[in-house]
């Protein structure tokens, strides 16, 4: 009996450093969730709170509540300078991006400088222009138009 417990000890010791060093991942289910919270909320520049947030701190939130626990704060430049993989196959909690800005009825809408979640489906979430609230987009019109990229997080 005490061998038993003994070499459980040993065991748990030697294998809890590796437990502690794997990454957590988050599930793209619980990413597409976490973005559907955020609905309503209000558009605001700089915003990071659920009274106001912009896009790249949406993105950033939303991968937080997901359990992105190396995950820091990047305005959208740096996010695209990132090295995440890049995929044509987009999955539901990917990174959306624009590579270039749209004018639309004689707005400008400055894509080339926005982010979003995509959900599946040809949808996703972000932070509207039009509506001014953190909302649910097909990647149809000017979205379609902005040259969209998605780029896969490592979750970690």
């Amino acid at each position: 009996m005490i061998t038993v417990s003994l070499l459980l000890i040993v065991l748990l010791a030697v294998m809890a450093p590796l437990a502690a060093a794997a990454p957590v991942r988050t599930k793209d289910t619980d990413v597409v969730k976490y973005a559907k919270s955020w609905i309503g909320v209000k558009a605001v520049h700089g915003g990071n709170t659920r009274s106001g947030i912009d896009c790249s701190h949406l993105v950033y939130q939303v991968y937080k509540q997901a359990g992105a626990r190396s995950i820091v704060f990047l305005t959208v430049p740096n996010m695209k300078k990132n090295k995440y993989y890049v995929t044509t196959s987009p999955k539901p909690g990917d990174v959306i991006f624009w590579k270039k800005n749209i004018t639309k009825n004689g707005k400008k809408y400055w894509l080339a400088d926005h982010v979003g979640i995509y959900i599946g489906s040809g949808k996703f979430i972000h932070t509207s222009d039009e509506t001014r609230k953190v909302t649910t987009d097909s990647i149809s019109g000017m979205y379609k138009d902005g040259g969209p990229y998605y780029k896969r997080w490592s979750h970690t």
